[in-house]
């Protein structure tokens, strides 16, 4: 009976390291839900290329994007541009705030000033991250 698992047993030890790589990976759907977390929507063009997924076209915060790449275990971004002040605008937009402006950029840093649940509130988001910090 043993002589009869060996081969099965090897199998799978040899298999495993792959099969348990491959499942690491993000599936499509997950992916969707983790980049409309990061304001992306209307993805297309999504294709698995090695360790990373390229989007041929989504939208980010309300802007077009082309040809970005994620990495396909953590859903971050192999390359992106900084945010634009018309993205960070939608950003809190979508957060709750209203009557958004902008107040100017500094390197990464975009000020804006808006309304939060009819309070005045000056803010700065980080270009590279979207972080929002008062």
């Amino acid at each position: 009976m043993m002589q009869l698992l060996r081969p099965a047993l090897l199998l799978l030890l040899l298999a495993g390291p792959a099969l348990a790589q491959e499942a690491a990976f993000l599936t499509q759907d997950q992916l969707a839900t983790v980049l409309r977390a990061r304001g992306f929507t209307d993805l297309e063009g999504v294709e698995r290329e090695g360790d990373s997924f390229r989007i041929a076209r989504a939208t980010r915060y309300g802007e077009r994007v082309e040809n970005f790449r994620i990495d396909a275990a953590t859903g971050l971004p192999r390359e992106q541009p900084p945010l634009t002040e018309g993205q960070a605008r939608e950003l809190l937009r979508a957060r709750g705030y209203t009557e958004v402006t902008e107040l100017g950029r500094d390197g990464d840093a975009i000020r804006l000033r808006g309304l939060r649940e009819g309070t005045p509130i000056e803010v700065t988001v980080d270009a590279r991250t979207g972080a929002v910090r008062q």
